[in-house]
């Protein structure tokens, strides 16, 4: 399972108001080809409320290769407050979060994806469930804006497998735990 989050240079995933427009991926042919390599490589996505909430309103009525992609997946959302999800092909996940996690690995099957979902993420995070960090670095230093890495206590070494730049200035760094 690997956790993709798009964060400004100096660590933000939003600007204080939960705008995106800072850390949002332009596209261009780097994205388009990162996009279609990824999005073929899953079979599920897991998502927590926030960022379930901004996908459904977006996803179901974008149209292109992405849009069908994204709409078909299965997606499993962690949430403490929603009763239902109405997106095509997503349920709610179960309350036991190390153990939902655990029965999606052990399914046959490709890579499953986190995106965004920052609170959910560290959670993760602390029971160990991340197999992959893909960080996505936007050139900007925005100073102020929701941490990525909010509500991590302890230190989690990670070892750096990969790094590519694209023509915008984005850098992906891909990351394991060490």
């Amino acid at each position: 399972m690997f956790w993709q989050i798009s964060t400004t240079l100096d660590g933000f995933m939003e600007g204080p108001n939960r705008e995106l427009n800072s850390t949002a991926q332009v596209a261009d042919n780097d994205f388009d080809r990162y996009a279609r390599n990824m999005l073929g490589s899953i079979d599920t996505i897991v998502l927590g409320r926030k960022t379930y909430e901004l996908f459904a309103g977006y996803w179901p009525n974008a149209t292109g290769p992405d849009a069908d992609k994204i709409n078909e997946l299965p997606k499993v959302v962690f949430s403490k407050t929603l009763k239902t999800v109405t997106w095509n092909n997503a349920r709610l996940a179960g309350e036991d979060v190390t153990r939902e996690i655990s029965e999606l690995k052990s399914q046959p099957g490709k890579d499953i994806a986190v995106f965004g979902s920052a609170g959910l993420a560290s959670t993760f995070m602390r029971l160990g469930l991340i197999d992959e960090y893909r960080v996505l670095v936007t050139p900007f230093v925005l100073g102020v804006g929701k941490q990525a890495f909010k509500g991590i206590a302890d230190r989690i070494d990670l070892k750096l497998v990969k790094a590519t730049s694209w023509s915008t200035g984005i850098v992906v760094l891909y990351y394991h735990p060490a």
